[in-house]
Order: C-alpha cells, then structure tokens, then sequence
C-alpha cells in the first residue's frame, strides 16, 4: 500500500516536470522564430540598400538557427547572383581598360557604383582602384593634348601661348621631365624673337648702329641665326652708302615738289611717299601731302557743285519740253541728266511719263520707224478691203487688231466707227454686246486703259449705250481719283514746304531740304520748282556722300602707313639688288608680300634675285 502510494507520487512529479519541460521548449521556439523573422527583414533592408555582402551575413545567421529555413536560402541565392553580375561587371571593367576603352570601362565601372555601396568593400576596393586608373590614363592624354597644342603655338612663333601651355602642363604633370626642355626653349626663343623684332625695328628707323649692336648680340645667342647676317650687310650698305642713298631721297623730295607746282597731284605724292620710305624729310613730306589732299578736295568739292547744276538744268529744261508736249525733246534732256546722276529721282520719275506719253503719241498714227508698221498697214489693206465687199464684221475684226497693238490709233478708231454704223442693227448689237464683254474682261484683269478705248468706241457707234456710258464714267471718276486734283490749301502748305526747304538748303541743312521739297512734291505734283531743287539737293547730298568715302580713303591712316612701308621695303630691295646684294633685296621684298601676297611684281623681282644666285626658282617658290 505504503509503495503504490510512493509510486504515485512519483508518476505526479514526473508528470509536473513534463509539463514544465514543454512549456519551455514551446517558450524557446517562438523566442527563435522571432529573431530570425528579424534578421531576414534586417537582411532585406540592407539588401535594398545594395549591401549584398551585408544581407548575406545575416542570412546565413539565419540558417545557423534554422538550417532548412527555405527563405533564408532564396534571398541568399539572389544576393549572390548580383555579387556575381557586379564581379563580372568590374571584371569586364579592368579587360576593356587594359585593351585602352576608357569610356566603355568607365561605363561599366559607374553601373557597378550604382548598383552597391561602399560598405561592400570586396566590391568597392577594387572599383575605387578602377576609377583611378581611368583618371591616370585621361590625364595622360590630357597632358599629351595641352603639350601638342604648345607644340603648335611654339612653330607658329607664338611664344607667350606656347608658354602659358607648357608651365600648365608642368603643373599638371610635373613628372615629365621634358617639359623643362621645352620651357627653357621657349623662353630662349622667345628672348630671341623679342631682340630680333627691336633690332628690325631700329634698323627701319635708320638707327643703325643702335640695330649693329642688338643683331650681333643675336649671333652671340644663336649663331645659325639666318637673318643677322643679312641685316648686318644691309646695315653696312647703308652706312657705306648713306651720301648715295640721301641724294637718291632728295631726289624723290625735290622730284615731289616740282610735281606739285605743276598741279600733277597724284604724282606729287607718290614722289613724296618715296622721300618718307627713305626716311628723307618725313614732315615736310606729310605736310605736303596734307596741301595736296586739302587742294584735290577743294577742287573735287568745286566740281561736285558744278554736276549738281547740271543735273538741276537737264531735269528744268526736260520738264519743261515735256509740258510742251516735246516728248522726245525733254527725254533727251532727262537722260543728259540721268547720265550724270543715275539715282536721281526727280529724273527717273519724268522719264517714265515721257516714255508713255511719247508712247501713246506715236499710237496715234505708226511710224514707219516702227517694228510694228508692215502688221499694220497690212491690218489696215484688209480692214479696208473687206469694208469694201460689205464684210463688216471681217473688217471690224482687223480694225480692233490694229487698237489691240495702238489703242489711240486715230485710222482704226474711225474705220472701226465706220465699220460698225454700216452693219445691220442685229449684227451691230451682237458685235457691240462682244465689244461690252471684251471690255469688262480687259477691266477684271486690270487693262483699264485698253478697256476704256473699246467703251468709246462702242459709245462712237450707239450713244445710247447706257452700260457703256456707266462703265466708263466709273473708270473716267476712278482715273480722276487716281490724278487727285490739288486743293488751293495744299497749294499753299505746298508752297511753304518749299520755302523751308530753300532756308534749309542755304544752311547746308540737306537731308531737312530734301525731306521738305519731298513734302511739298507729293502736296502738288506738277511744282516744277520744287521737283527741281529737290533734284539738286538730292544729288548734293549723294555727291557729298561718295565725296567723304572718298576723303576718308585718301585721308592719312592705315592704309597710307602700309603703302610707305611696302614702298620703303620695295625701294630698299631695289637698291640691294642693284649694288648685287641679291639675299638682301629677296629678304624686303619678302616683307612686302607679307603685306601685300598678292604684288606680282615683287613676286618677279624675288624669282630674278633667285637667278642671280643660282637658286632653282621653282624650288625656291615653293
């Protein structure tokens, strides 16, 4: 009994000890599964960020708790396929950089960048190390690019560029030593340059000895120096020679101021430009030109007022013979003008009416003159031939012809009239019905004029024509419109503009006077006066023009400093040549077609200076 009751006691413990076991294993469980919940979402956060080396890690923290944790093992799997495409990436990177495709490697190396982070250090040591090899190798070809640039501006002589270039490389890439070479090149042929420009310099200012001495200091520096030698010879023929060359001046000075006694202007400073190339008497020379210049404008100035009264008497006198009805007359007066003065208004308007008007006189009867008179005195036999057999509507037919071509030929308005009466009343209203539509027709394609010739005849036929009459009464009131007659008011401000414009006018004032007498033109058309000072204002005022593009070409400035500088260079060259100096002479005319490249006669000169000393020209013009 005692031992059963032992024995119960015992299975109650046991018992009371399971359940205690299984709650805490149950405890335990749960406590697991939440932290590897936790490490999977702290995983997937870092794998967001692209830390795949991190999300990895925790992971695999994961599948040491729970070994068959299925997702855990998923994640891993895509997590080390992006290290794989990323490794293979930069692989791929550093294959394009050692074949020299800088920008395709870079390419490769920015997508790996974007697609981790730098806490992926197995990733980003080798893409940092990437990048860098990408900036060396740009730097490189940077540096190669800025060196040859210098290089460049060095053979074109411009040092100070070069210069610039070569100290930023340096900077840049300090490493290569032979930049230092190049530096002390440049500034030794810099130095070079600068002695030979001031030592060129004195010489063209005849300063001889002064230029002696900085030429031999370029031999000193580089004694393969082609141009010292030269210029040292020529330095020597002038000292030797200074009495010769100073007559020779004086003569250009001396043959200068005869010329210009003599009025040969543009001769006299030709002569003169001579004297100052040589250095000869430079003020009195200029002075001289100045006087020159100052006379020929004077002399221009006084020949320009006397084109513009020409012009004002051509235009007067054709206006006149046109109001006269002269129409030939007047034109050969216009185009005296026109001659004179192509741009004048004033002309050109009058020519235009005396052109039509002349027209419409000779339209009145043909002159045998005329390419049209044989058409129309055959056009005329027939019309009248067939108004002699009775044919009217035949005859009408070649009298309307003859109207088409001279719509106020007399002959043809009247054998038409005529012609018309003697047909029948039906076959006159047909014909005339024919003639209103032609006329309408001419009035739609603007042919007015020749409209207006058909309504008067059908009018000379039937008076009564009443569509005729109100058709040509509107084209009559629409040309008295377009004639617009002058009111007494515009008369008057007409003839105040005009006053104004003389007040302008004698001021000097003439673009005011032109806009004045334009003003009281268009008021009255038919102001003679008015028309005619406003042709002399307009060709002053275009006279003047071209007179002070003129002066301005002939006034002293750049363009007269270079031509005493090519002829300075051209003379001298000349008188080398002479004494049989042959490299010296080639060396000024080489100055003169760095002016002028296109002077074919020192181009020929240089090529007989080549004979001379035997050079092959062909090869020497090359």
């Amino acid at each position: 009994m005692e031992n059963r009751h032992w024995k119960e006691i015992f299975l109650i413990i046991a018992l009371v000890l399971y359940c205690c076991t299984s709650v805490s294993v149950y405890s335990r469980d749960k406590d697991i599964l939440r932290e590897t919940a936790k490490q999977i979402e702290e995983g997937k956060l870092l794998y967001a960020k692209k830390d795949y080396y991190g999300a990895v890690d925790k992971w695999n923290e994961v599948l040491k708790v729970d070994p068959w944790n299925e997702e855990a093992k998923n994640l891993i799997r895509n997590a080390l396929q992006k290290i794989d495409n990323l490794t293979e990436k930069l692989g791929e990177g550093f294959e394009l950089l050692d074949s020299g495709k800088i920008d395709e490697a870079f390419e490769l190396f920015r997508y790996v960048k974007e697609n981790s982070t730098p806490k992926s250090v197995e990733i980003y040591t080798p893409l940092v190390s990437g990048f860098n090899t990408i900036e060396k190798l740009k730097n490189r070809d940077r540096f190669r690019i800025i060196v040859e640039h210098g290089d460049e501006l060095f053979n074109e002589g411009k040092y100070d560029d070069a210069l610039m270039l070569y100290s930023f490389a340096y900077k840049f890439n300090p490493e290569q030593g032979v930049l230092l070479s190049r530096l002390g090149e440049v500034e030794k042929t810099r130095m070079l340059f600068e002695l030979k420009q001031e030592a060129i310099r004195l010489f063209n200012m005849e300063k001889l000895e002064e230029s002696k001495e900085m030429w031999e200091e370029v031999l000193e520096i580089n004694p393969n120096d082609e141009d010292a030698p030269i210029y040292l010879s020529k330095i020597a023929f002038k000292v030797k020679e200074r009495d010769q060359l100073r007559a020779l001046a004086s003569g250009y000075f001396e043959n200068g101021v005869l010329l210009y006694k003599r009025k040969q202007y543009e001769e006299a400073i030709d002569q003169f430009e001579n004297a100052i190339a040589m250095n000869y008497r430079v003020e009195e020379s200029r002075k001289y030109i100045e006087t020159i210049r100052s006379e020929m404008a004077r002399i221009e100035r006084l020949e320009r007022e006397n084109l513009t009264e020409k012009v004002a008497y051509y235009l007067r006198e054709g206006i006149k013979y046109y109001n006269l009805d002269q129409y030939r007359k007047s034109l050969s007066f216009l185009n005296e003008g026109l001659k004179i003065d192509p741009d004048n208004t004033q002309i050109q308007e009058y020519i235009l009416r005396g052109i039509i008007a002349l027209k419409r006189e000779e339209e009145k009867e043909v002159s045998p003159t005329s390419p049209f008179y044989k058409l129309i005195m055959d056009l005329k036999r027939l019309g009248r031939e067939a108004y002699e057999r009775e044919d009217y509507r035949e005859s009408i037919k070649y009298w309307e012809e003859i109207l088409l071509i001279f719509p106020f030929n007399e002959a043809a308005r009247l054998n038409l009239t005529k012609a018309l009466s003697k047909s029948d009343p039906a076959m006159a209203r047909e014909i005339l019905g024919t003639m209103m539509n032609e006329a309408k027709e001419l009035i739609a394609r603007d042919k007015k004029r020749e409209a207006g010739v058909k309504l008067r005849l059908i009018l000379d036929v039937d008076p009564g024509y009443r569509e005729a009459k109100n058709l040509l009464n509107q084209l009559e009131s629409e040309k008295t419109e377009e004639r617009r007659v002058v009111t007494p008011a515009e008369k008057k401000r007409s003839q105040e503009l005009y006053t104004e414009g003389l007040e302008f006018y004698k001021k000097d004032k003439l673009q005011d006077a032109v806009n004045a007498w334009k003003q009281a033109v268009d008021l009255n058309p038919e102001f003679v006066e008015a028309r005619v000072f406003l042709s002399r204002a307009e060709t002053k005022l275009r006279n003047l023009q071209r007179f002070s593009e003129a002066s301005a070409r002939g006034t002293e400035g750049p363009e007269d400093e270079l031509r005493i500088r090519i002829k300075k260079h051209y003379l001298d060259g000349i008188n080398y040549y002479m004494n049989g100096m042959y490299k010296e002479a080639i060396s000024e005319w080489e100055e003169v077609l760095k002016i002028d490249p296109e002077n074919e006669n020192v181009k020929v000169n240089i090529q007989r200076a080549k004979k001379r000393l035997g050079y092959d020209t062909e090869q020497g013009s090359s």
